[in-house]
């Protein structure tokens, strides 16, 4: 009996097994980057709801701010830049281009947890990982630390026992974090808090996104694709 088959099998597995790889994440930033211009050129945001999001229609371009920089978003060329010069890293990109598309809503100012979205609960566990627990040990390992690079961010600095600062994310999109200090029997901890009208501005995924790119920046990456290659 001819192994040929066995031997054609062989050969055509490593081409299976990349056909079947799971995306990698940038790639999955680029789809949903192009999936959101697709939705957003098809209805771009009004004038009046570009100022109402706290961006502004300059040059042909969407300038928003966003934390100490201002991304640029360009529907003709369906690029986003950082500070009109390097383009913004995929998922900052993403990020902008959802809050863009964002309707008309009711403000909501109160300061919930992240806990508070019911279509977030399947991510708490993630949300403990990769916010809490990852500030705690970058950032925000000391006060100290914590509100050097948040002065850097020309972040505000909120009441209250603890180290807290509020960060502008996006306009509309607040994001503050407030450091308790431990002890002998309790470590440091940390609170993360939102504005309750955040679920109307942005899908649930890109509520954890935003503060994982809020901890990037803190930990000194920059907003940009070509600086920060593999750091997404």
């Amino acid at each position: 009996m001819s192994d040929r088959p066995t031997q054609e099998l062989a050969a055509e597995r490593p081409r299976l097994s990349a056909s079947l790889a799971v995306p990698s994440r940038q790639r999955t930033y680029d789809q949903a980057l192009q999936l959101g211009f697709d939705a957003l050129c098809s209805r771009p945001p009004s004038p009046e709801n570009i100022v109402f999001l706290g961006a502004a229609m300059t040059a042909g371009a969407i300038h928003l701010p966003a934390l100490n920089q201002c991304l640029c978003i360009d529907l003709d060329r369906r690029s986003v830049l950082v500070d009109e010069s390097v383009p913004a890293r995929s998922a900052w990109a993403v990020l902008a281009v959802h809050y863009l598309r964002a309707g008309e809503f009711v403000p909501d100012p109160r300061e919930v947890s992240f806990g508070y979205f019911q279509d977030c609960r399947s991510y708490l566990s993630v949300f403990g990982k990769r916010i809490t627990a990852r500030f705690l040990a970058t950032s925000g390992r000391t006060a100290g630390e914590f509100a050097r690079r948040a002065g850097q961010l020309a972040a505000t600095r909120l009441p209250g026992a603890g180290a807290g600062f509020r960060f502008d994310v996006l306009p509309r999109v607040p994001i503050s974090i407030v450091r308790y200090e431990g002890d002998d029997e309790v470590p440091a901890g940390a609170s993360v808090v939102y504005r309750a009208d955040a679920e109307q501005l942005l899908p649930a995924e890109d509520r954890v996104v935003a503060a994982e790119l809020l901890l990037d920046v803190l930990s000194g990456k920059p907003m940009t694709e070509q600086e920060s290659e593999g750091h997404a």
